[in-house]
């Protein structure tokens, strides 16, 4: 397809096509001659991921193009669908500037560190070291402990059984893409959106067993 076509069937405007194929987010298309080029499905996949990163996700385009070297240069999927999944929990970050932690701010997420240690080891998940997932899962139980919710740390084991299961089913949901860009838009989509649809749903369940409760 010619460029007018791309800008089209993609959404993204011709001058923001160019922006893209010089900094290098999009490979060129298949010169047919001077000032023309031809292009691919797969532009069109790339160019749909990089909406997906821009416009949902919200990531920069130094963030994206972090993401997009790694899609490129990884072997294996996983290791791709990793690093979208890592630029997503770093937009959750706090800013910076913060004061630095105290001494029993530290000691309370060593504990919550080895809880969640425990807890991996006790699944048999297969978790890379550096996954900012793991402070922001050490941040969330601190917070737990903080506020004394014992009775949602009791059940931790029970929520890592819920998030297993919701975990595969979005492996599964995006197994079946087309190419690699496919793949990682599904993981971002899927991440971003099924977070509004989880919790809703919880909403209503929690609704439905809070009446069991009260009956």
């Amino acid at each position: 397809m010619k460029m007018a076509e791309l800008s089209k069937r993609s959404g993204f405007s011709i001058a923001t096509i160019k922006y893209y194929l010089r900094e290098g987010l999009l490979e060129p298309g298949e010169r047919t001659s001077v000032n023309q080029a031809i292009y691919s499905d797969s532009h069109l996949d790339r160019l749909r991921l990089i909406r997906a990163l821009t416009k949902t996700a919200r990531l920069s385009l130094k963030t994206i193009q972090q993401v997009l070297n790694a899609i490129d240069s990884e072997p294996a999927i996983v290791e791709a669908m990793g690093a979208a999944q890592d630029a997503l929990i770093g937009q959750d970050e706090t800013d910076e500037g913060e004061l630095p932690p105290t001494k029993e701010e530290l000691e309370a997420r060593a504990t919550s560190r080895k809880i969640l240690h425990e807890l991996i080891e006790s699944r048999g998940w297969q978790i890379h070291p550096e996954t900012p997932a793991l402070e922001s899962t050490i941040s969330a139980i601190t917070s737990l402990r903080d506020e004394d919710l014992s009775t949602v740390l009791d059940q931790l084991d029970a929520y890592a059984e819920a998030a297993d299961t919701v975990a595969r089913i979005d492996v599964l949901a995006v197994a079946s893409a087309s190419s690699r860009n496919e793949v990682i838009r599904g993981v971002v989509l899927g991440t971003i959106f099924r977070r509004s649809l989880l919790d809703s749903l919880v909403l209503l369940a929690q609704q439905h067993h809070a009446k069991d409760q009260t009956s």
